[in-house]
């Protein structure tokens, strides 16, 4: 696709990335509209589903903006658990381990954008099938 020109894609546009608690979708990427300085989408985390494996990324920012529910962001090298509800963002660095998970009986819908491009899971297939499985890391979590 041509990056220059508008796209307008909604979660029906793409194909659903199912991993273990979780849906993703990957709405605006280099693979999907041909975008050049960001990768965006949005997953849906099930009811007391949990995000695993956490990670980081080496050289990309992230942002995470709650849609609906009630969440919990996991943060850094302590582990820190930030409450998350509609209208809360938070802004990862480079090399921030993160995850979510979803304490609650209701989804949690949470867009994310990482600049640069590219979707992690894209990046590391072996990271993807730990996700698939819904198994933790352990040692080197930066990707």
């Amino acid at each position: 696709m041509d990056a220059r020109k508008p796209v307008k894609i909604n979660p029906h546009d793409v194909e659903p990335i199912v991993l273990h608690q979780r849906v993703n979708y990957k709405l605006v990427d280099p693979s999907t509209v041909g975008s050049k300085h960001l990768t965006f989408g949005m997953v849906i985390v099930q009811p007391f589903g949990i995000c695993e494996p956490g990670h980081a990324h080496a050289e990309q920012e992230e942002i995470f903006f709650c849609l609906t529910g009630k969440g919990v962001v996991i943060v850094g090298d302590e582990r820190e658990e930030w409450v998350i509800g509609p209208k809360d963002a938070v802004f990862l660095p480079p090399k921030t381990y993160h995850g979510l998970k979803n304490p609650n009986n209701t989804p949690l819908e949470v867009l994310w954008i990482q600049s640069p491009p590219g979707w992690v899971f894209d990046k590391n297939p072996d990271l993807k099938v730990k996700a698939e499985l819904g198994e933790s890391l352990e040692g080197d979590y930066v990707r």
